[in-house]
């Protein structure tokens, strides 16, 4: 009866139905299933709690038109008999011998931006096939276009919905906001949602919304759209990751969020590519999974001093607070492309963040994550990785067996090239008396080759070796508390 159709909003819609009834694909999908999900889009839709998420949805449609009584009430059966109840409906007058877009089966209904976002008003001949005043869609794909707003999030007023070519993908990610919209609705319906504004500890994914105007709470608003959605990416690879092959290709996935809203209708999309996925993927593992962990949690906790700060009181965590960790890792793809002096930022920011100040944030340091970042997201050859990991390595060593600090300093705390290249060209002279510390061959191929990086950054590299060092120096006990606060110190006087 139902199939996936490539088009994000049907799409999306199909995949909340599959959630709704607990089915992994929308063939399953029967008259008695969609009877179902009907039934409880009815009592969702026409309940008020929504009416606030559904106008930037669905505008001007039955489900947020106020008014009460009976004649009320038999609008609103006839909308739900022909819209949410579309599969079990005859051809309409106008669809008779029409064909729907979306799948290809005979046209039921022609509809509107009241039951599809970001079309035209009912009537308005604009950008549609033969003038015809509205799209034409079967029945049961209409039936599952309603179910949009449960498959996606009210976020920041607008509709956030996440989308691939992966139909498993998509079905993950719209189950995890269906259980946030039932759980907000089922407690709309029981003890209501919070009469207030802002952090409430009653909602786990979310901030209360409030309408000072009309002097009620509106639908629960999720905040930070973008690290919602890294955030139930990240959850969905966890579930999924021994069942996944590092050979397989990967999906990308489509961030669409939008507003069908009369007063300002928008839509920003953000495409997430393949390779950010599998990096996601990949640092779920175990190699790198607790290194990985500890790096989110320094992102939320960013946030948590943020709001301590200026005293907001927030909440932090999916749907209520930005990670600054997952925002900066999608800001590398915010144009498009793989944007390097963001890559790099994300780098120093996270992976190498206050290791030369703090030897507790050693363990925090560990190639390994790095390594994968460089490969997945900067595209960055194996060849060269594994060329600057050996050379840090070889200065690990040579560090640690001459407890030379003067050369850990350099390596750090050095804001100009020369003044790193200086340290370097020290130790190589130094080490002329035993065995050389590095060739010519071996400085050229770390700090002049050009691979998918573009045009050599000597501070990223000079980063990229750092965090191998202060990993390999951390690990071997040389590197302590009180050698980086007498580091510490002696910097400063230096300043």
């Amino acid at each position: 009866m139902l199939d996936w159709t490539g088009h994000a909003l049907v799409d999306v819609g199909i995949a909340a139905l599959c959630a709704m009834r607990d089915k992994d694909n929308p063939v399953q999908l029967t008259f008695g299933e969609l009877d179902a999900a009907a039934k409880e889009m009815e009592k969702y839709y026409f309940g008020g709690a929504l009416n606030s998420y559904l106008t930037c949805v669905f505008m001007n449609s039955e489900y947020v038109q106020p008014g009460t009584g009976r004649k009320k009430d038999e609008s609103r059966r006839r909308y739900a008999n022909r819209i949410l109840w579309a599969h079990r409906a005859e051809p309409e007058p106008s669809a008779k011998g029409e064909t729907c877009v979306f799948s290809g089966l005979p046209a039921t209904h022609r509809i509107h931006r009241g039951q599809m976002p970001l079309l035209t008003g009912e009537g308005v001949l604009n950008f549609f096939p033969a003038a015809a005043g509205g799209l034409f869609i079967a029945g049961p794909y209409l039936t599952a276009l309603q179910a949009l707003p449960l498959g996606g999030r009210r976020s920041e007023g607008k509709l956030l919905i996440a989308h691939s070519d992966s139909p498993a993908l998509t079905l993950a990610m719209a189950s995890s906001f269906v259980e946030d919209n039932r759980r907000l609705l089922a407690l709309a319906m029981s003890v209501g949602l919070p009469n207030t504004e802002g952090p409430d500890e009653s909602l786990l994914r979310e901030q209360a919304s409030y309408d000072r105007a009309k002097k009620r709470p509106k639908y629960p608003d999720s905040k930070a759209a973008f690290t919602l959605i890294g955030s139930d990416l990240l959850g969905v690879l966890r579930l999924r990751r021994d069942a996944q092959d590092d050979h397989a290709p990967t999906a990308g996935l489509d961030v669409y969020w939008l507003s069908s809203s009369g007063q300002g209708p928008s839509l920003k999309f953000f495409s997430v590519p393949s390779h950010l996925i599998r990096f996601l993927a990949l640092v779920t593992r175990a190699s790198t999974s607790t290194a990985w962990e500890r790096t989110i949690m320094r992102g939320w906790a960013g946030e948590s001093t943020k709001a301590s700060a200026s005293r907001t009181g927030i909440l932090t965590g999916p749907g209520r607070s930005k990670n600054a960790v997952l925002e900066d890792l999608f800001a590398i793809y915010e144009y498009g492309f793989i944007d390097k002096p963001s890559a790099h930022r994300f780098v120093r920011r996270h992976l190498f963040s206050d290791l030369r100040s703090n030897a507790a944030s050693a363990e925090d340091c560990c190639w390994d994550l790095t390594a994968v970042f460089l490969k997945e997201v900067f595209l960055m050859s194996p060849e060269r990785v594994q060329r600057i990991r050996e050379f840090a390595d070889a200065l690990a060593a040579y560090i640690e067996t001459r407890n030379d600090s003067s050369l850990y300093r350099r390596l750090t705390y050095a804001k100009y090239f020369w003044e790193f290249r200086a340290g370097l060209v020290k130790a190589q002279r130094a080490s002329v008396k035993t065995d050389l510390l590095f060739s010519f061959e071996d400085y050229l191929r770390v700090f002049e080759a050009e691979d998918s990086t573009g045009v050599t950054d000597w501070s990223l590299v000079r980063d990229l070796i750092c965090i191998r060092t202060v990993e390999q120096l951390y690990k071997s006990g040389w590197l302590t508390p009180e050698r980086v606060n007498e580091e510490d110190a002696e910097q400063e006087q230096t300043a």
